[in-house]
């Protein structure tokens, strides 16, 4: 399964259903708009209805993934362990989708499960919280997690072992 796949389906089914309704929605007060002023004018169309009528369809087309998107963020904030509700009302309120931009700047990594308990293990964390195995290499003495081929800490300076694969189980 491709990496897209997998991030669609996050977007909770009720998100696809509740742009559906809307998009019909506001298509069925754009008709009942259009169909209540004086649109023609002897044998033809008013231009300006057809301007209405482009401007309306791409707001209702804009719509839609705007609704998905704010379901992707209810999902991935829920997987990240993050307040969704609180990510989901910013995504929203704040306009011109600047709170969904802000949302895939500051959201949390993605934790890992712990190879003894599988309890998520956050990417900031050296040992898993719930039974203390190491998870990650650290430094030996900030503690800090490092990544493979430091030579030195990248917190403290400090100078790291050589780190050897560990056996497998």
């Amino acid at each position: 399964m491709s990496r897209f796949r997998q991030e669609w389906d996050l977007i909770p089914g009720a998100a696809f259903v509740i742009a559906g309704v809307l998009y019909l929605a506001y298509v069925t007060l754009m008709a009942f708009v259009w169909l209540a002023g004086p649109i023609v004018e002897g044998d033809a169309v008013h231009p300006i209805v057809w301007g209405w009528f482009l401007v309306t369809a791409a707001l209702g087309v804009l719509m839609v993934p705007f609704i998905l998107l704010v379901g992707y963020v209810w999902s991935d904030a829920k997987r990240r362990g993050m307040n969704a509700v609180l990510w989901v009302l910013l995504a929203i309120f704040i306009p011109n989708a600047i709170g969904i931009i802000l949302y895939f700047i500051l959201r949390d990594p993605l934790s890992v499960p712990c190879p003894s308990c599988q309890a998520p293990v956050g990417k900031e964390l050296v040992c898993c919280a719930s039974c203390g195995t190491v998870v990650r290499p650290s430094c030996p003495e900030c503690r800090r997690a490092t990544r493979d081929g430091w030579t030195h800490c990248g917190y403290c300076g400090a100078a790291l072992r050589p780190s050897t694969p560990s056996p497998a189980p």
